[in-house]
């Protein structure tokens, strides 16, 4: 179990250390996603504990206090590191293996850039630094890598550009994620709270990245076995 201390928020802007309740549900949450085979840092579960905590007390205007000790159950951290590694477990489902797709030069050149857009929105928005992120920058990473060598390695005069069904289906996941965190208004191209024009640029992005996974082929999918 990983020991946990921080701060609790309290009426006056005063902050006492949360022990007891809190660092249990913090180490049960680090402790159950360690036995599923996942790692999870105490400081990044113990700052979404709060976030929550602190969101329903400013909800129905009571202390944080009360929050953690009437309206947290005591199983919140097990609840929740089997729901988050289960979201894990669905995302890194096993594409089907099929054969390579085939793509237009200018289309594959334009997808490692549609990549790109997507991880600068997520690195812009935090999302990499939520207790469970919306897209998995790894597979978005091997999508760019995967789609530069395929262009690179096309001989020359080749008009189109043979690429493999895993890259294709990291591709088309990654971009689905930008399409649906856009469309939801989740994402935008500055979370800095104040209106300066990003909702135009949101929406030219997203009618960009809607078109672009035009392009890519639905992926089957299945849960691994064994």
């Amino acid at each position: 179990m990983v020991s946990v201390e921080v701060g609790e928020p309290q009426v006056g802007g005063g902050r006492v250390a949360r022990r007891g309740k809190f660092a249990r549900l913090v180490e049960d949450f680090v402790a159950t996603v360690d036995e599923l085979g996942g790692r999870a840092d105490p400081t990044v579960v113990a700052a979404e504990l709060e976030a929550r905590i602190d969101a329903i007390a400013a909800q129905l205007h009571i202390t944080s206090q009360t929050v953690l000790r009437t309206y947290i159950d005591e199983d919140w951290g097990r609840q929740m590191a089997e729901t988050m590694m289960a979201d894990v477990q669905a995302r890194q489902a096993a594409v089907v293996p099929g054969a390579p797709e085939h793509f237009a030069v200018r289309v594959a050149g334009r997808l490692p850039a549609a990549l790109g857009q997507a991880m600068l929105y997520a690195t812009t928005n935090a999302d990499p630094r939520q207790l469970l992120p919306a897209m998995d920058l790894r597979q978005a990473a091997e999508a760019v890598t995967g789609l530069g060598l395929a262009v690179h390695e096309c001989p020359p005069g080749d008009q189109l550009v043979t690429v493999s069904a895993d890259i294709v289906a990291w591709t088309r996941a990654t971009l689905e994620v930008f399409r649906d965190q856009l469309r939801a208004g989740t994402w935008t191209s500055c979370p800095c709270g104040e209106q300066h024009g990003q909702d135009t640029i949101d929406a030219g992005v997203l009618d960009g990245v809607s078109k672009d996974l035009l392009y890519l082929p639905a992926v089957t999918q299945h849960q691994h076995t064994g």
